[in-house]
């Protein structure tokens, strides 16, 4: 018996495919368009994107891996919905991970770097005051979206800053698994967005004075603040979706080193 292998670019061109609906249901899923506990149809996915329902099936598996759905029985899927245990658990290795990346990084970061988190900063106002004071659906989306691209910059250089590669892709897979809440927050709590204005600035400043004790409280209370909102939104606005927990195939190494590829793209 043989086994045909295809050419190259046709293995090439099939991966970009699935790539491709990777980045596209995850911008979906981060800006708010799909929601925790929506149901994916692939069928419908696949029409939507033009392309065959096997990319979307196979990025479906990525998407699992990096917690954004969950894969039921009978190729169902559905947007990843935590429950408030699952996220409590979240929260508490990620406030160890972060609170520990913060202080490295408090003691370690270039000027150029520090620098470049201010500017951060300085841009997501803008987007803030848009959030804020804007009666423009679509300019309050676009704020949504960009606010979440430039929080995920501050953070994620923050935490590169540490110098520990591995610590910096387990805060992202932890994070990942988040990124369908994200949406949620921005809408349900105005004023959280303008808290976590003021702490964000607050941990760089300790950053700056080179405090890595202080730094590390701030960026841990930072994560307790926030999962207290979103605890909140949970008790009073359940998801209609199931619960994520029980994923069959979360141990896979494929699936897992797809998650981790699929980060370190977005170093």
């Amino acid at each position: 018996m043989s086994l045909q292998v295809p050419p190259l670019r046709d293995v090439s061109e099939h991966r970009t495919m699935r790539q491709m609906v990777v980045e596209k249901v995850r911008q979906a899923i981060t800006q708010g368009r799909l929601t925790p506990g929506q149901k994916l149809v692939y069928a419908d996915l696949a029409r939507e994107i033009n392309v065959s329902v096997t990319p979307v099936r196979e990025a479906m598996k990525t998407l699992e891996a990096l917690g954004l759905v969950t894969i039921r029985p009978y190729r169902t899927a559905y947007v990843s919905y935590l429950t408030a245990d699952e996220i409590q658990q979240i929260y508490a290795l990620r406030k160890l991970l972060e609170g520990l990346a913060t202080r490295s990084a408090a003691e370690r970061t270039s000027q150029e770097e520090l620098s470049r988190l201010r500017r951060v900063l300085e841009t997501q106002d803008g987007e803030i005051n848009v959030l804020t004071s804007s009666n423009d659906d679509t300019a309050r989306s676009n704020a949504i979206v960009s606010l979440q691209r430039l929080h995920d910059e501050f953070h994620m250089s923050l935490y590169a800053a540490s110098g520990n590669k591995y610590l910096y892709h387990l805060i992202g897979l932890l994070r990942s698994h988040l990124s369908t809440y994200f949406p949620v927050i921005n809408r349900y709590s105005i004023s959280r967005v303008n808290e976590a204005r003021r702490e964000h600035f607050n941990i760089l400043t300790a950053c700056e004075q080179r405090n890595p004790e202080l730094a590390e409280r701030l960026m841990q209370e930072h994560l307790a603040q926030t999962v207290a909102v979103l605890l909140e939104h949970i008790k009073t606005s359940p998801s209609p979706g199931a619960p994520a927990g029980n994923r069959e195939d979360e141990s896979k190494v494929s699936d897992i080193m797809d998650a981790v590829l699929y980060q370190n793209q977005k170093i």
